[in-house]
């Protein structure tokens, strides 16, 4: 029997989550999911498609776009996917990645058509195998990020900058924190994917989010100025026991830097997630973050496990021609 393919919904989120353990058993992915969490990423955002490669009923492959909020200058779409290690090299990698791109620019036209889009996906730095796929898609190589990871035993207090108040995430606040989010990462190379959906989606309900762990600092004037959110995933990022603390955003408003404020509220968040019973803590970052944020992690006792390489297909405006 050949392969079939067919849109994913909620009713196969454990055949999903099943095989994305296969495969993180094998190598790590950055997208390995809980079946709660599959269900929640396919019930959070309609236009979130999964896709899988099926043997008869035994799902083989899958593959995920996550569209973005579009701005007044692109849409940007985050595209995963995998193939079960016991059946790489027959070609399914390649018909699924096809199928995704196809249907991330029908994504675009629909939704965006004036604008241009950007395709990103991810290989593991050393799988040859998953570069020359993505590459022979078409797409470019970017920057790449690395997933680090801390122990957390005997985390003590620390005292933070003068002139500031920290409290726990405060759902009640969280449109202005989405806010100063996009504040705090305008200028970055990837700017924030942080649409009321999408926040409402990832940081203020999802299961995953721990908002008695994160900290969020305001100034004197009660203006946000920075902040350290907290996750707790079903799969630990790392690959290692746990439980795991997993820190998805460190943000600080561009009038409050250099004052040690970012490196002041991920050590109480370490603190708070190691005396509630955590060993560790993870995190990713770009390792083109303009603010050194490679360098504040690895003072705070963060080691690298693995790193990632990021490629992107761009997709010109109706009547464009992208440069070469």
């Amino acid at each position: 029997m050949g392969i079939t393919t067919r849109i994913l919904g909620t009713e196969d989120a454990d055949a999903l989550a099943a095989l994305m353990t296969r495969i993180e058993d094998d190598h790590p992915t950055g997208f390995c999911l809980g079946a709660g969490e599959v269900r929640e990423l396919m019930e959070g955002k309609a236009d979130n498609v999964f896709e899988g490669a099926f043997d008869g009923d035994e799902l083989v492959a899958y593959t995920a776009l996550l569209p973005g909020q579009p701005d007044d200058i692109e849409l940007r779409i985050m595209l995963f996917g995998d193939v079960d290690p016991a059946r790489l090299g027959e070609g399914i990698g390649t018909l699924m990645l096809g199928r995704s791109l196809d249907r991330a620019r029908a994504i675009r036209y629909a939704v965006a058509p004036e604008l241009r889009a950007s395709v990103a996906a991810t290989a593991l730095a050393g799988r040859d195998d998953q570069t020359d796929l993505v590459v022979g898609a078409g797409m470019r190589p970017r920057r790449h990020s690395f997933l680090m990871v801390a122990d957390l035993d005997r985390r003590a207090a620390v005292e933070l900058p003068a002139g500031y108040s920290v409290t726990a995430f405060d759902p009640e606040a969280a449109d202005e924190l989405r806010r100063a989010h996009n504040a705090a990462f305008a200028g970055y190379p990837d700017r924030p994917d942080a649409g009321s959906d999408f926040w409402a989606m990832f940081v203020v309900g999802a299961a995953h989010a721990r908002h008695a762990l994160s900290a969020v600092a305001r100034d004197g004037r009660g203006s946000v100025a920075g902040y350290v959110l907290a996750h707790e995933y079903a799969v630990t990022p790392s690959g290692g026991p746990g439980p795991e603390v997993h820190v998805p955003y460190v943000g600080t408003l561009p009038g409050h830097r250099r004052r040690g404020l970012a490196s002041g509220l991920l050590a109480e968040v370490m603190r708070r997630a190691s005396a509630a019973g955590y060993v560790t803590a993870s995190l990713h970052v770009d390792a083109a973050n303009p603010t050194g944020a490679l360098g504040l992690y690895e003072r705070a006792g963060f080691r690298q496990v693995y790193r990632q390489d990021s490629y992107v297909l761009e997709v010109p405006r109706v009547g464009e021609r992208l440069s070469r």
